[in-house]
């Protein structure tokens, strides 16, 4: 599932269906796996404006 997070100044990132996305008590948790190392990033939702994830049968869209 594709996901797009877009935050509070402005900025728009995106995820490719590659990555793992979680969403915890203190925001959105993304965790990219590669083959020697694994990168974490927490944003937090304060800073979201909102979450956008689609998919091939799925769409949905979280506002906070």
């Amino acid at each position: 599932m594709h996901t797009e997070i877009q935050l509070v100044n402005g900025q728009t990132v995106d995820y490719d269906e590659d990555v793992e996305i979680k969403m915890t008590n203190h925001g959105v948790e993304v965790t990219q796996r590669g083959e020697e190392e694994t990168v974490r990033v927490l944003y937090p939702w304060a800073q979201i404006l909102t979450v956008t994830q689609r998919g091939k049968q799925v769409a949905s869209i979280y506002t906070y």
